[in-house]
């Protein structure tokens, strides 16, 4: 089997919702003139898995972050105060 180049491409997420979008489109029109889907629905799948681990990544920062300020802000324990 011959070895297949591969390559790192940079999206936004925005830029990922496009071409799911783009994707499906492809897909609607196939459908529509009885032309074969082919590649497009396993790509647009992996988009989609794309964009939910990053929706997810960002949660995940939001939590952590919002967990470091509220420890932040929270009551400090003092010298004077365990008295």
């Amino acid at each position: 089997m011959k070895k297949e180049s591969s390559a790192v491409i940079k999206l936004t997420k925005s830029e990922i919702e496009m071409v799911i979008k783009s994707l499906q489109f492809t897909e609607d029109s196939a459908e529509f003139f009885d032309a074969p889907i082919m590649f497009t629905h396993k790509i647009k799948q992996d988009f989609i898995q794309i964009r939910t681990d990053i929706i997810q990544g960002e949660k995940d920062i939001e939590t952590r972050n919002k967990t470091k300020e509220e420890n932040r802000n929270g009551p400090q324990a003092c010298e004077s105060c365990d008295d």
